[in-house]
């Protein structure tokens, strides 16, 4: 039996909409790695729209001392996007909103994002949570999943494509063979749903089996 940790953003939840691209509970790949591993303790903590620092705290705050065997982490594009705002900006515009009306409209335009390039999070910030997180659970198997989007999300975020590939470098640094590649296994089965950042399910599909085969071969080792 293991204990097993899965920390996401929205990507891993099931999608309703839009109707042609539902995906169920039962076709998520932190599921899909559930139904493999049916005698181990399982726990999923899943934030949409979430900074990886956050999602880590929660966990640093309230499970340091449960020593899970594998820990699963899918986190970073909220990091990395460009904005037009910056977070404060946004409450501004939001709170006085009669006062902004124009600019509440343009929140995410892309010629804004495109000029102004607001990161929510820093490389360096981002650094720091992912060696901070691998120290409280340094008796763990971490496994982070690369940060993937579909290439016509360019056409949405311009600028984004350049910021995975850096923030992907900060995790790569850091994990080496622990972050999990997804990528190219993803455009194989054309696996993003039409927003270009959430998966269908043949997306999932790929991705549980990358990851059971990289949680297989850590067991088969340690045996």
């Amino acid at each position: 039996m293991y204990k097993i940790l899965i920390l996401t953003d929205s990507i891993a939840n099931p999608r309703s909409f839009p109707v042609g691209e539902k995906v169920d509970l039962n076709e998520t790949y932190p599921y899909l790695i559930r139904n493999e591993f049916k005698n181990s303790i399982f726990y999923q903590l899943t934030f949409g729209n979430i900074e990886t620092e956050k999602l880590c705290s929660q966990v640093i705050g309230y499970l340091s001392d449960w020593k899970p065997d594998f820990i699963i982490v899918h986190s970073g594009l909220n990091d990395c996007r460009p904005e037009a705002f910056s977070e404060f900006e946004k409450i501004i515009i939001l709170k006085f909103l009669r006062f902004f009306p124009l600019i509440r409209k343009n929140l995410y335009n892309y010629k804004i994002i495109k000029r102004r390039q607001v990161l929510r999070v820093s490389k360096k910030n981002f650094k720091k949570t992912i060696k901070r997180f691998l120290s409280v659970f340094s008796k763990s198997q971490i496994f982070w999943l690369e940060i993937v989007a579909n290439s016509d999300y360019e056409k949405i975020r311009p600028g984004v494509q350049k910021k995975i590939f850096e923030y992907n470098n900060i995790i790569k640094d850091i994990l080496n063979d622990d972050l999990i590649l997804i990528k190219k296994s993803l455009n194989d089965v054309n696996g993003y749903n039409s927003d270009c950042v959430h998966w269908n399910k043949f997306g999932h599909q790929v991705v549980s089996e990358l990851l059971l085969n990289k949680m297989r071969k850590h067991i088969k080792n340690d045996n």
